[in-house]
């Protein structure tokens, strides 16, 4: 397990706890329209645009599949299926679109670039990027076969070559962009009133709503429907406390966040790695019984940095940009 030693140091004298609180950009609530609404409340500025605008889009893609409007022949020749076109097109239309605009209207662009920051940050500790890569799929398989799986005979080098353009395809096309907004705008601004867990849930409820079109691709009853909506929330609820102590681990890298979420869909999916090495179905359990094992051993990590003081410590850390880290709980215990 990676240890914690996430602070900058704005002097070479001078920790982070001691210096005055940094702003980003005061929001410009006496804007007109939107954009001094979503100045003073990014939060719901944010749903308002993502539901507006990516509902109707994924209703298209849901319609023509179920063959209730032209299109499903075009749909069908794409070199993607339907629930990858759908997220395409929510992440790239709604919500990176929306988490700009929001981003730009409460913070101006320092807070545009704070945000582009955090983004590519890739420069954290060598452990928690061992931890971010490696721990879900470890684990998940190592509880697979204790659940009765078995391992298959698997080419190392076919497997590496299936498995990595995949991530990489998932990270960069989808998941990074829809963290952006779900971890870089939403779950960070709620970090500031809320500790981490109860961040992580709060999001867990739209990001579940948001991919609940993807349950009406196919075959569908309301009792259907209603189940599916409850996983997502459920499994969002299980993922983005995990992903939420990464990005802390990860000195604030919303790209920790997005790869762990792509290395958890990597882990889960049917062509996925557990799948792969696998014989069996039980990773589909074990997955879910990895998640709090994990999140609980980095929340021990990271004990001292889960409340909205140590948030307050990386937006000042953002405001200063310094690649020097301190270890300091002086904020957090006082």
């Amino acid at each position: 397990m990676p240890t914690s030693n996430p602070h900058t140091s704005p002097t070479p004298t001078q920790d982070l706890a001691t210096t005055p609180t940094a702003q980003l950009v005061p929001a410009n609530s006496s804007a007109p329209g939107f954009r001094g609404f979503a100045a003073r409340r990014p939060i719901a500025a944010l749903l308002i645009m993502v539901f507006s605008i990516g509902y109707p889009l994924m209703a298209v893609v849901v319609l023509a599949v179920n063959r209730v409007i032209p299109g499903y022949q075009l749909i069908d020749r794409l070199p993607i299926p339907p629930d990858e076109l759908s997220g395409l097109l929510l992440t790239v239309v709604a919500l990176l679109p929306a988490a700009l605009y929001v981003t730009w209207a409460a913070d101006g662009r320092d807070g545009l670039r704070q945000l582009r920051r955090r983004v590519t940050r890739w420069r954290f500790g060598v452990g928690w990027w061992l931890f971010v890569l490696t721990a879900l799929p470890l684990l998940t398989v190592g509880a697979g076969l204790v659940l009765g799986d078995t391992l298959q005979p698997v080419d190392p080098v076919a497997f590496l070559l299936a498995q990595v353009p995949l991530l990489l395809i998932n990270l960069l096309l989808v998941n990074l962009w829809e963290e952006t907004a779900w971890a870089g705008v939403m779950q960070t601004r709620l970090e500031r009133r809320h500790n981490l867990f109860a961040a992580a849930f709060l999001t867990a409820i739209p990001f579940g709503f948001a991919h609940w079109p993807l349950a009406f691709l196919g075959d569908v009853t309301p009792l259907s429907a209603v189940l599916a909506l409850v996983g997502y929330i459920l499994l969002g609820a299980l993922l983005r406390p995990l992903a939420a102590l990464s990005m802390r681990g990860a000195r604030d890298s919303v790209l920790a966040f997005a790869l762990l979420h792509s290395v958890f869909n990597r882990s889960n999916n049917d062509n996925g790695i557990a799948a792969t090495l696998l014989d069996g179905d039980a990773y589909r359990v074990a997955i879910v019984t990895v998640l709090p094992v994990l999140t609980l051993a980095a929340a021990l990590v990271l004990r001292h940095q889960l409340g909205p003081s140590y948030r307050r410590q990386l937006d000042r850390m953002a405001t200063t940009d310094q690649p020097r880290l301190t270890h300091t709980h002086t904020e957090e215990t006082r």
